[in-house]
Order: structure tokens, then sequence, then C-alpha cells
């Protein structure tokens, strides 16, 4: 293509609609993709722009951030899938301004081969009135050989008419699969696991969850009585069951391990709650892993899915230090995990060792039951209100604009290693919004951080896949005021009365908590399938080179060997959809296993 011709096909301004602007931004994009014109696809897109492609492509998650990263994505070979790109008609383009220059955002959706998906792109106006992207993604929604079984293609649940080998219902759902095993076995019935599940069931495919608590929903329900969920409702909804409009704003851990119990017999998923699995290997010849899982009364039944999946977890075993000293202590030492509440520390001293989310909720209730309490705080923390952390962290969800999908996918249009790159932008927003919560903790002591390379929370969790931060509930004020007492320093060593920090001083405590982290969740997997496997796959869960998040909902090197783990139940929603499908393409013959 010319010079010439390249900037005939830019987008102007002339036209008023910006569905017209959008939809001649498309057009030219299907011209561009189906030649792999590299001149035509730089035009369209701004310098500085992200791109992701997530299974529409290709058949794993791709991305690209600045121009010329994207002009050798969209034009390399691999790229040459067909796809037929559309403008949704709704909802209408959303309209606005962004550092002075007119923006449109709009949905798309698109047709290949094998499926249907759904897109976003931001287009920005430019010099000349001219219209490029700054952010674009296309997301795989539906393969064609396995449609959703919702709507009118919803199960019976009971034939009319005459039907002499007619099976009650909880017959026919076999969720002891006597007559097959599973395609696919779950280890773990968290949110990520229940929604993985929900996914599959719905795409047809046999899934079993093998879940170790005695219920679904214990693992919420065993933790501490003040726990609950802090991201804003719209954040938390599970697939196909939303929240009724009377739920609480904020979720209380018991409330929501219920709901979880709920969403399993409601979803009619199998999940074989008190039970472990055992011996788990991938016979290579068949094609197919073995598992021996162990049911409540000791019994023993070996599976042989085609598909494993573990959804244990982004946290694997507490970390605890080995101190000396400690078996002369006099008290109580656990860790945030053991810690189910207040009640038997009332008017006595304890110690909170970590100032992350885990050691402010815990100083926080034990405060509020009259414990007085000393938190420990070794290094700056990034700190932010909940109601900051909804505004900036969880702006397209609660801003009224989006349904909770749509939101899903406009996040999805930047790259997790890209992320912190907006960190110093949000993180001057935090200190305009909190200046007072802040200063109240700087003047109280409390060192305050502004997050590698001043990213903020963006930088830690997307940077250096660490902590280190909170979202305050409560416990800043409590600190601020001198409710919460506040030492900083390394813990050393017990005494017989407390703890011993790194300055020789000491403070004494009945119950001291160590709130200081957890393992990787590579733990389980060594545990479950031995260190070959474990050093195979490495740190999965980790933001990678690529910019995105490891070896998480896609294919992982290992045969058939999936993770479905992620830090929120916003991430779980949208990537189980894309894993299901992958297992779905699989299934089909649509996909090759790339496995070692």
């Amino acid at each position: 293509m010319t010079t010439s011709a390249i900037k005939s096909t830019a987008i102007t301004a002339s036209a008023e609609a910006g569905d017209d602007i959008v939809s001649s931004w498309v057009a030219a994009l299907e011209g561009a993709l189906s030649s792999r014109n590299a001149a035509a696809i730089n035009e369209l897109f701004e310098r500085d722009c992200t791109v992701r492609d997530l299974l529409a492509l290709s058949w794993d998650f791709r991305n690209a951030v600045g121009r010329d990263e994207v002009v050798e994505l969209l034009s390399a070979a691999d790229s040459s899938t067909e796809i037929s790109v559309r403008v949704r008609r709704e909802p209408l383009p959303i309209l606005g301004h962004e550092n002075g220059r007119r923006t449109i955002a709009q949905f798309l959706s698109f047709r290949t081969k094998v499926g249907e998906g759904e897109g976003f792109v931001k287009l920005v106006e430019g010099e000349g009135g001219a219209y490029r992207a700054m952010a674009f993604v296309l997301a795989l929604s539906a393969v064609d050989t396995h449609p959703e079984q919702v709507g009118d293609l919803r199960p019976l649940g009971r034939s009319h008419g005459p039907n002499p080998s007619r099976l009650p219902w909880h017959e026919e759902l076999d969720h002891e699969f006597t007559r097959k095993d599973p395609t696919v076995v779950i280890l773990g019935a968290g949110h990520n696991g229940l929604m993985l599940a929900a996914r599959l069931r719905v795409l047809g495919i046999p899934t079993l969850i093998v879940e170790s608590n005695a219920r679904v929903g214990d693992n919420w329900r065993n933790r501490y009585s003040s726990l609950a969920l802090h991201t804003p409702l719209a954040s938390d909804q599970l697939p196909y069951v939303p929240f009724p409009p009377t739920w609480t704003r904020f979720t209380p851990k018991d409330k929501f391990g219920d709901f979880l119990e709920s969403y399993a017999s409601l979803l009619d998923l199998a999940v074989w709650t008190g039970s472990t699995a055992e011996n788990v290997n991938f016979d290579v010849m068949g094609g197919r892993w073995s598992l021996d899982v162990i049911r409540p009364d000791g019994s023993r039944r070996t599976l042989t899915p085609q598909h494993l999946v573990f959804a244990t977890g982004m946290n694997g075993e507490a970390h605890r230090p080995d101190l000396p000293g400690e078996a002369d202590y006099k008290g109580t030492v656990i860790h945030a995990v053991d810690y189910k509440g207040a009640e038997a520390w009332a008017g006595k001293q304890a110690v909170v060792v970590g100032t992350g989310v885990s050691g402010h909720d815990l100083a926080q209730d034990l405060a509020e039951h009259g414990v007085d309490v000393t938190i420990i705080q070794r290094s700056g923390t990034v700190v932010m209100d909940t109601s900051t952390f909804h505004a900036v962290m969880h702006a397209n969800h609660t801003g009224g604009h989006y349904t909770v999908d749509e939101a899903d996918l406009v996040n999805a249009s930047t790259p997790f290693g890209a992320l912190p790159s907006y960190g110093a932008a949000q993180l001057a927003l935090v200190k305009e919004r909190d200046h007072e919560l802040l200063a109240a903790l700087s003047a109280a002591g409390f060192k305050l951080s502004d997050g590698p390379n001043g990213q903020g929370v963006l930088g830690l969790i997307f940077g250096q896949n660490a902590t280190g931060y909170y979202y305050n509930a409560g416990a800043s004020e409590l600190i601020a005021d001198g409710t919460v007492k506040l030492r900083h320093g390394s813990v050393t060593s017990f005494n017989s009365a407390g703890i011993v920090l790194d300055d020789c001083s000491s403070v004494e405590a009945d119950l001291v908590i160590f709130a200081t982290g957890y393992r990787g969740p590579a733990t389980a997997i060594r545990k479950v399938l031995g260190d070959a496997v474990a050093d195979q796959v490495g740190n999965f869960a980790d933001v990678g080179e690529d910019r995105e998040y490891g070896r998480l909902w896609r294919q992982t090197g290992v045969d058939k060997l999936w993770f479905m783990v992620s830090l929120g139940i916003g991430d779980g929603r949208f990537y189980s959809k894309l894993l299901a499908l992958q297992i779905a393409a699989m299934d089909a013959g649509t996909l090759c296993n790339s496995g070692n």
C-alpha cells in the first residue's frame, strides 16, 4: 500500500457519529489483518497503545505494548487466521476526553473459523482529526463445537411424554460418575474451582471437583470471624448466578461460604467434599491423568480424567519465621491463617507482626474486642482507603458505564505487565483523595511507601509479584489515634514474656500473630505432582516477561495440566471462560496440546 493510500485509510473526525468512526476503523483493521500489511496496521494504532489477543488470533494469550510491538504481533504469520470483526450496536459508543483529546470507546464482536468472541477498542483523536487505537482487545467467547447450554439450549430437567427408561434427576446427573469417569478433575472448590466447573458444565464437559474440606465454602467459613470481602459487589459476581439486589455491600465470609455452597447446588456441580487426591500421574501413552481420590469414609476411587486443574488458591503454605527462644515463651504463637477470632483474648495483650492486609485486619479485630494490640511494622506499606480502592482500581465495574462482562473486557485490554506504568498516576490520585488519612498515619509514625519506582499497588502486585499494601477498612484510624500501638523493626527472637526486636527492645504479649504471608501456589504442585513437574512449571503464577500471568488459565507446557488461580473473583470470572474454551477446543480436536 502506498503512503498516500495509507493516509486515506486514517479515520478522521469528519463523521459526527462515534459509531461511524469506529466502523471505519474496524473496516480498515480487517483489511490490514487480512493482508498482514504492517504499514496499514501501523497507521491504526497510537504510539503508546496496548493490544491483547486472548485466543482470538492464536491459541494463547498474547499482548503488545507500543506501536512497533503491535505491528509485529498483528502482522505475524501466526496471526493469519480468518477473522471478521463487527461493531456492536449496543451499547452505543462512549464518548469522552482524556488529556484534552477526544476519545471513543466501543465494543466489538468477531467470528473466526472456530467460534466467536467479543472485543473492545478505545480510539483517541490525534493530529488532523485522525482516530487511532489506544487500547484494543479481542477475546474468544464461544467455540462452535461446544455451544453454551443456556437459554433455549438449557437442560430439560424432565422430558415430557412417556419414557420407560427415565431416570430421576440426580441419577441422570451421576455425580458419582458410575457410568464414565469425568473429562476434567479440578482440585479445589473455592470460587475459582467452582466458576471453572460451572463454565465446563455449561459447555457439556463432565467435570468433578475434589475438595478436602467437609463442605463447599469451608475455606471461607474456617477463617476469622470478622473477615469480609472488601472489593465492590459488582466485581465479586460469579457466572450465571448474580447476587440478589438485597445482597450486602460487603460480603461476610460465612455468607460468602454459604453462597458458594448454594452455587454448587444450583448449578448442579459435582463436588466430592472431604476428599483428597493421591498418586497423581500422567499416562503419556494413554494421554490421560490417573489419580486416586480418598473419600471421607476411607474408600479409594481411581479416576482417569483427560485434564487436571489446580484451583488450590494463590496462597500456598503459611510462612512463619523460626525464631530462637520460642520454646521459652509462655504465651501463644500462631500464624494469621490460624486466627479464628478475638473472643479468647479480651483484656489481654497481643502482638501482630506484619502490616499487610491480614496484619491490619487482625489488629483491628483484636482492638475492637478489647485486646491491647501492638502491630510491628518492618518496612513501608502502601495504603489507600477502601472507597479510593474502589474508585481507582475498580472504576470500570463501579462507574455505571458497563455491565460486569463489559467491564471485565475493558480491564482485559491492558496486559498485566503493563499495569505498573499506570501506577504513578494512580498513586497521585490516591494521595489526593486520602491525604487526611495518610497524614494522620504519618503523624503516628506509620511508614508509608510509594511502592517500587513510585508505582504504588500496581507496581507491587504486577511489577514485583509482591504484597506490602493495605486497603483501609478501619485499622488505619486505630493506628492513627493510638488505639493500636505501633512499633518498628524485625522480630529477632522470643523471651518468656513476648518478642524481641532488632533494636533489642521487647514487647510483652499473651498472643503473637505472624501475619507474614504465604509461600507461593507452587507448593501445592510440588506436594501433589512432585519436584520434577513443579520445577518444570516454575513460578507459574507470577507476571512474566511476556506481561501475562505466568501460565495461569492457559497451556502450562505440561500435558493437559491447567492452573485456575487468581488474585480476585473478577479475574477468575473472566479467565475461567477462556480456560474452559481451551479444554473444549481440545475435546473437539480443534486445539492440540502443547505439553512436553
